[in-house]
Parts: structure tokens; C-alpha cells; sequence
């Protein structure tokens, strides 16, 4: 494993309030980055994704089971891919308008770009926006693949990887964080104790708004990254749902890209796995679905948040990439067992975000491995990624729908600096809940099974976790 240090951020920028163009190319003081490391090089690039109409779609059950597949495209979805270079250390971080990768496509891409740039899997980071309304990625939910969609996938995602390898340029790093009103939870407690899929405004969010810049030598924009934690399934259940759509970070993504002058921004999903786009929640007893206004209005509000952050909250960051990775095991409760699966095939139950069918599919699957002699897993892995970007700057990710409140664990556990605390990255392997939910139910603890799990989480992975950040930190991240 590659060592990585962390140091205090330090250092203050106050900008003006000059048009953007003069903001990014003389707000930020231009020095020389060369150090003992070596000098700090960035590309970046994007590709588009957008699959034919007609191709399957990921994210709402029942719809992805419609043979008719995509309607219509709304707005082009896109692999981005920012590639960074000091003293020998390569790191390439992409960002996906999709809805998440399972973990054997995320170890094919990664072979991939492997292959071609000669990068080890800990210094490739993949994160999804999670995007409601993109084509069929990932193992979720049973729904078929379309082989010739991944085929034509891998092959821009390596197209994306070696552009921005081949555009690196001498560069510099700023960063900031803010918080960001956008993020709603979604498990509502009712007058019985019981966890409804409903707008909870005092519920638990992660609300931070870390943001990057990286620049170039002139002040040119390279790549600005940012990253908010909520659910882009904005649109839901109607005719919108059957359009192709990178849903509010792509209206986010595009509107800063404007604001910038060139397309250089890239965002990263969060710790978003329990929460929703506040604008179709805010007054409402249930989640509306949402217009493309809404997805518009959503997407304002973060751009807006970050033009911010980077206007008034931005420090001067001293590069010095490093990586590592580390797989966790994160214990299961207990099967039903061959009698509970036979059961649950003639009588299945779900709450009301779930499929009693697929339900059925998943019972038959568990009982295939019992009867070819196979014993079900008692643990699932779950993979932790850092990055580190300099001097008190770093991001961290974890292969699942991280809820909120493990995303405040990593975001906590950093005393110092600026932390992208992510989900969705390198893969998902299941909704990744706290503790204190597998008690209260809700659908982040009962959709196990939609992943193929064959049970539930079991409490303590806060310590889990924490233990592994702890592991980081003796490997020299303080």
C-alpha cells in the first residue's frame, strides 16, 4: 500500500466580487508548486455516454423492467475523468452520470484503463452520481444487461482516462467547503415508531459542499470538483422517468461549466444513500415527482453553492497525491435459511419501494447456491479509497449507499482540513446503513437482497469504519 500523509490546511484567499473569468484567472495568487515531490501536473476530460433510446434503464424498479426501455434523451450523460501527476505518483479520478457500477464493472473498467496507462486499481477512483434515469449498469435489482451498452461504456471510459492523461499540464490545487441546503432525508418516523419513505426536514443529512479547483499555471481552469450528498432521483413514476437524464448534477455540472467558460467540472456523490432533492420535499407529506423544473432548480441551487464556496471560502492547497485502499468486512445477520428462502417464494413480503417478484428471484438465487453445496457469505467487503490531494485535503470513499451518518463518521474522523466524504465508489455493494437503523427497519436495512446479499447488515460498522480510517492513519495519515 502507498503511504499517505496529511497535513492542516493553511493559508487564506478573500476574493472580490470581479466577473467570474477575472476571479479564476487572477483571484487565486499563481506561484510555483515544485517541490521534493516533484511538480504537480493535471488533464482532464469527458466523454459522452449517452446510450441509444430504447436501451434498458437502471434506478426505478418496475420501470427497468419495461421492454420498451429509454423514451427520449433529456440531456447528454458523460464519463469524466481528471487526471493527476506529481513525482511519479499517477492518480485518475472519473465521475459517471450513472446510476452505479456493480464491483466485477468496476474491476473490468478499472483493468481497462489498467492496461493502458499502466495505473494499479488503488490509484483509479470510479464514483457514480447515482442517476435515477440512466441506462441499466450494475447488478441491482435483476434487471437484464445490455452487453453491447457495457461494451461501448468500456470503451469510452478508457477514451476519457487517456485524454485527460495525455492533457496534464503544470497545475495548482484550491480548495473550500460550504454546506449545502439541497439534501433532505428521507426515513420519517411515525406516530408507531415505524420508518416511512417520506420528507423528514429535521432528519439527519450530510450536508457538506467540499469543492476543489485545479488550475493551471495562467489561471485557467482544469477541473473543478465538488461533491453533495443526495439522491439524484428527482424525477419519478411518469413519462419523465423514461428519459435519459444525468438528472440535477448534470444541471449543476452544466451550469458551471457556463459559469467557467470551458467544461471542466466533475461531480463527486456523497454520503446521499437516505436523502432527496429538498426542492420536491420541502411542505409535502410525501416525495412529489418532481418536473424538469425541479431537476433545473435543484441543479441552480449547488451550482450556486459552490460558486460560493469558491468566491469566499478557497485556500491554497500544496499538492501531494498519494493512494490507498482497504477492504472491509462487514459482518451479515444471520439467513433464514434453506426453510425461510423456501417460504419467502411462496409468500413474499416487501414494503412498498420493493418488488414481492424480485423478492422470488432473489429466495431462487440463495436456494441455487444451497443446492450446489455452496455456504452463503456471513460477511460482505466493502472497499475504503483515499486520495490524498495535499496538505489537508483528501477524499474518501466507501463501496456502497453510504447513509449520512457514515459520511459524518469520515467527514468527523478528519480533524483538520477539507474531506470529500463519498459513497457510490468503486462499485455499491448494498445500501450502507448506521447502527442504530437495523433496529428501526426502513428500506436502507430491508434491500439487502435487491443486491444479491442473502441477509442484512449487522450492527457496528461505525467501529468497523473507524477502525479502518484508524488503519489509514498508522499507514501516515494523520
Amino acid at each position: 500500500m502507498k503511504q499517505w500523509v496529511c497535513f492542516a490546511v493553511i493559508g487564506a484567499s478573500i476574493l472580490g466580487t470581479l466577473a467570474v473569468v477575472d476571479l479564476i484567472n487572477s483571484k487565486f495568487s499563481t506561484c510555483s508548486n515544485s517541490s521534493k515531490a516533484g511538480a504537480f501536473k493535471a488533464g482532464f476530460a469527458r466523454v459522452k455516454i449517452t446510450p441509444p433510446v430504447g436501451s434498458p434503464m437502471t434506478g426505478f424498479g418496475d420501470r427497468d423492467w419495461d421492454p420498451k426501455g429509454s423514451q427520449g434523451i433529456h440531456d447528454d450523460i458523460y464519463a469524466r475523468a481528471l487526471f493527476l501527476n506529481q513525482g511519479g505518483h499517477d492518480v485518475l479520478i472519473m465521475g459517471f452520470d450513472l446510476l452505479f457500477f456493480s464491483r466485477d464493472e468496476a474491476d473490468r473498467f478499472k483493468g481497462a484503463i489498467g492496461r493502458r496507462l499502466d495505473l494499479a486499481p488503488s490509484s483509479i477512483l470510479f464514483n457514480t452520481s447515482h442517476t435515477h434515469t440512466g441506462p441499466k449498469v450494475g447488478s441491482w435489482f435483476y434487471t437484464p444487461y445490455d452487453p453491447f451498452y457495457l461494451n461501448q461504456l468500456e470503451s469510452a471510459i478508457v477514451e476519457a482516462a487517456v485524454k485527460a492523461h495525455d492533457s496534464v499540464r503544470e497545475a495548482e490545487i484550491f480548495a473550500g467547503s460550504g454546506t449545502s441546503a439541497l439534501p433532505m432525508s428521507r426515513r420519517f418516523k411515525d406516530e408507531k415508531g415505524a420508518i416511512a419513505f417520506q420528507p423528514n426536514p429535521s432528519g439527519t443529512v450530510c450536508s457538506t459542499l467540499p469543492v476543489m479547483m485545479v488550475k493551471d499555471t495562467s489561471g485557467k481552469p482544469i477541473c473543478l470538483l465538488f461533491s453533495v450528498s443526495c439522491h439524484p432521483s428527482t424525477v419519478k413514476g411518469n413519462e419523465r422517468s423514461y428519459q435519459i437524464s444525468a438528472d440535477y448534477p448534470g444541471a449543476a455540472m452544466a451550469k458551471l461549466d457556463s459559469w467557467l467558460g470551458v467544461p471542466a467540472s466533475l461531480f463527486l456523490q456523497g454520503a446521499g444513500g437516505d436523502a432527496k432533492a429538498s426542492v420536491i420535499g420541502k411542505g409535502e407529506k410525501d416525495w412529489r415527482a418532481g418536473t424538469w423544473d425541479d431537476v433545473d432548480k435543484a441543479g441552480a441551487m449547488a451550482a450556486d453553492e459552490v460558486k460560493a464556496v469558491v468566491e469566499k471560502n478557497m485556500v491554497r492547497i500544496q499538492p501531494d497525491i498519494r493512494t490507498s485502499m482497504i477492504v472491509m468486512n462487514w459482518p451479515l445477520a444471520p439467513s433464514v435459511g434453506r426453510a425461510g428462502y423456501e417460504e419467502i417464494l411462496k409468500n413474499p413480503k416487501t414494503n412498498s419501494e420493493s418488488s414481492p417478484e424480485i423478492m422470488k428471484l432473489w429466495a431462487k438465487e440463495q436456494l441455487g447456491y444451497l443446492d450446489r453445496g455452496y455456504t452463503l457469505p456471513s460477511s460482505v467487503q466493502i472497499t475504503l479509497h483515499g486520495v490524498k490531494m495535499g496538505k489537508g485535503l483528501r477524499l474518501v470513499g466507501i463501496e456502497g449507499e453510504a447513509v449520512a451518518e457514515l459520511g459524518l463518521v469520515i467527514k468527523n474522523f478528519f480533524k483538520d482540513g477539507i474531506t470529500f466524504p463519498l459513497g457510490y465508489t468503486d462499485g455499491a455493494q448494498m445500501y450502507l446503513p448506521a447502527s442504530h437503523m437495523i433496529d428501526e427497519g426502513g428500506y436502507e436495512v430491508e434491500s439487502y437482497w435487491e443486491y444479491h446479499q442473502p441477509s442484512p447488515l449487522a450492527r457496528g460498522m461505525e467501529k468497523i469504519l473507524t477502525d479502518t480510517l484508524n488503519q489509514l492513519r498508522k499507514k501516515g495519515l494523520e
